[in-house]
């Protein structure tokens, strides 16, 4: 099976979304090959939502089994949450989405909760926890300069911590209960 992630930034995102993803094939016990879409190099959740580019990346990529929408909630000022809908309801058998609350870096910072300087609730609670919590967290650790920003060496362990990760992120719970949901409609 082949699975491309449409994120709003591949070059940042990538470090955090793809594992996910695997990791969820491989608790449902499908081989997957997954993939981060590099072209067109989307820049922002506007053009990663945009009906029209969400149109061509499917239409230029018939050989993949499944897309994985993959944007920042962003506290849905932009609401991201109708568009990613409307893309899903658009290609119903091709794409499920997934809206990391508020970004994809609290993702990264989950399997590194118990470090931080505050509260989990305050992270979620947060607009903008990338550059309040996730920017500062990967400084401080000597991370910022290195593959990723920090997010992959953020993620380099996160496996250990999984299923308490999906507890304290429950839109990865979600996905793979999307995912699941979408395997049971496709022909064996």
């Amino acid at each position: 099976m082949k699975v491309l992630i449409i994120p709003e930034d591949p070059t940042l995102d990538r470090h955090v979304l793809k594992p996910v993803v695997e990791r969820i094939f491989k608790d449902l016990d499908r081989s997957a090959r997954v993939e981060v879409l590099r072209e067109p190099h989307l820049r922002g959740v506007g053009q990663a939502l945009d009906k029209d580019q969400v149109d061509e990346i499917i239409d230029d990529n018939r050989m993949i089994d499944l897309f994985v929408l993959a944007v920042d909630r962003d506290c849905n000022r932009w609401r991201n949450e109708e568009k990613a809908a409307a893309r899903c309801a658009e290609h119903p058998d091709t794409l499920v989405a997934v809206l990391a609350r508020e970004e994809t870096e609290v993702w990264a910072l989950a399997p590194h909760r118990a470090e931080l300087e505050v509260g989990w609730s305050e992270v979620l609670a947060s607009c903008d926890p990338k550059e309040a919590y996730f920017d500062p967290f990967v400084k401080a650790k000597g991370w910022a300069g290195t593959v990723g920003k920090g997010r992959k060496r953020a993620m380099r362990n996160f496996g250990s911590v999984w299923t308490g990760m999906k507890a304290v992120c429950p839109e990865i719970q979600k996905l793979a209960d999307d995912i699941r949901q979408w395997l049971t409609t496709r022909p064996a």
